[in-house]
């Protein structure tokens, strides 16, 4: 028969495996959207309207169900392909930003 100690130990290392692992993880995350998108960048998920005529204005609606409009600029500007193929399959995208003189600045869609 396993001891009541063995049992919370196998518990208690479970759990802080879990814990690290889920630190990491998140750690990762922040670190890489700061390492390949900049400072001070904001993220949003949702799907992508419509793209303006001049293409450097996209309508954006959130997961929450909010209507957001960006900018676009960096590389933003040299995914337009892309962009256009997310409205077109209506796709899941992200738009990295930063806000700026009240306005909303895209700085990559992916």
């Amino acid at each position: 028969m396993i001891s009541f100690s063995r049992i919370s130990a196998i518990f208690t290392v479970s759990v802080l495996f879990t814990l690290t692992i889920a630190a990491a993880i998140w750690g990762i995350q922040n670190i890489g959207t700061q390492i390949t998108h900049g400072n001070m960048v904001e993220h949003e998920h949702g799907i992508i309207l419509s793209q303006s005529a001049d293409t450097l204005v996209l309508e954006f609606k959130t997961d929450s169900g909010e209507i957001m409009h960006f900018s676009c600029t960096e590389r933003c500007i040299t995914e337009l392909a892309h962009i256009q193929r997310h409205i077109n399959e209506h796709a899941p995208t992200d738009i990295y930003y930063k806000p700026e003189n009240n306005a909303f600045v895209a700085v990559d869609v992916d």
